[in-house]
């Protein structure tokens, strides 16, 4: 069984040398002829998988990508000439969550919003939205869903909530304090998502509103938030993802409050989860048993110990809950990497379009080492109330009292 793997994917040849006669070929180089006598091809977003690429698939059965996303993927024409494919759909969820509680964190510090007296409007209740609604649900803070072909599947098995929350329209996501994307980027059929956040629904926030990018950017028409960035009193605005990428419009980088280069789903857990689930895949397919876990490939990390400002209370204070998550992750850090990477650039001439392309795409493929709260063993002081406890617990932590 001959397996050709995207060599970015993190561990892949430990994961699958088990498994088949694995050959690895470099970050977007892959042609035709490469794909002669394989059996599995296995890749991430940066291999973009068309009927042209397949033209001498003689032998492939199978095609996985190691990513949450499928864009990437004619899987259209992977039916229509029998190739079986699948993805690695979840495991960047809770990186996302993580990335949408540091954004939340550094809006209240800013005094941007009141966290626990807010309302979070999360669109799309996939792995992503439902990932944040659990951690939202952790920490006390009010959310609403929006997602109606899950509404609608729902409903006709007779049930109106998922995991615990309700739905509602997206005229009511649209009065949240906070507004979080987390659809896929589905062009035409029943439930398109492209430019779904349109002129009309951007016109209409107010600057006491947040609006969080972190699935699409073509779920956004830019050119109208461009517009409504560039008027009078605009809404704070935080994107990860861009139309168009890699060769995105830096100009929105002076009117949004944070911006990062498509990175939200980007520990090394949502990596490498993913290898551990196309592993299980192709296990699968050839008819063997998995073997090796996600644990035999993360380092251990150094606890986290922090000395509460208030531990007795019942409920985590927004100050603590910042002083260690952000020991975790904080997105000001990517925010600063990313701007500081386009400062030298030129902005938006035809010169520039491939330098700003190469440095996104660089910024992506180079990625900091990026932990999620279940790396950390969290040492709380002996007098923290079970409730703060329980929070941190949930958020992933493995809380101990010292």
């Amino acid at each position: 069984m001959k397996i050709l793997l995207e060599d970015t994917i993190p561990f892949g040849t430990d994961y699958l040398n088990s498994v088949g006669e694995v050959e690895t070929y470099a970050w977007q180089s892959l042609v035709p002829e490469m794909l002669r006598d394989v059996d599995i091809l296995a890749l991430r977003s940066t291999t973009k998988v068309t009927p042209e690429l397949l033209t001498c698939a003689n032998k492939l059965k199978f095609v996985t990508t190691a990513t949450a996303g499928t864009n990437h993927l004619d899987k259209t024409h992977l039916d229509s000439v029998g190739i079986m494919h699948s993805s690695a759909a979840g495991c960047n969820a809770i990186a996302v969550a993580e990335y949408v509680l540091s954004v939340l964190l550094h809006a209240q510090k800013a005094q941007k919003l009141d966290l626990y007296n807010a309302t979070v409007g999360i669109v799309g209740a996939g792995n992503v939205g439902t990932a944040l609604s659990r951690i939202l649900t952790a920490i006390g803070v009010k959310h609403s869903l929006y997602d109606p072909p899950l509404q609608q599947a729902l409903a006709k098995s007779g049930k109106k909530e998922h995991n615990g929350q309700s739905f509602v329209d997206l005229a009511q996501i649209a009065q949240c304090d906070v507004i979080s994307l987390h659809v896929p980027f589905i062009k035409d059929g029943d439930y398109p998502t492209y430019r779904m956040i349109d002129n009309a629904f951007l016109e209409a926030l107010t600057p006491d509103q947040l609006l969080i990018n972190a699935c699409r950017g073509e779920v956004i028409d830019e050119v109208a938030l461009l517009s409504v960035l560039q008027g009078e009193k605009p809404p704070t605005v935080v994107l990860d993802v861009f139309d168009n990428e890699p060769a995105i419009n830096t100009a929105l980088f002076d009117y949004v409050w944070f911006v990062t280069p498509h990175i939200a789903g980007h520990s090394v857990e949502g990596k490498v989860r993913g290898t551990q689930m196309i592993y299980e895949q192709i296990c699968d397919v050839v008819g063997t048993a998995p073997s090796k876990v996600l644990s035999d490939f993360l380092e251990k990390t150094n606890p986290i110990k922090v000395e509460l400002v208030s531990p007795e209370i019942s409920r985590v204070s927004v100050e603590d809950l910042m002083a260690v998550f952000h020991e975790v992750y904080d997105v000001a850090i990517d925010d600063e990497i990313t701007r500081n990477a386009f400062s030298s650039l030129v902005k938006n001439t035809e010169e520039a379009k491939s330098d700003i392309a190469n440095t996104f795409s660089t910024l992506r493929k180079q990625y900091r080492v990026r932990r999620e709260c279940s790396a950390y063993a969290l040492h709380l002081p002996k007098n923290t109330s079970k409730q703060i406890q329980d929070t941190f617990t949930k958020l992933g932590f493995h809380v101990s009292l010292v």
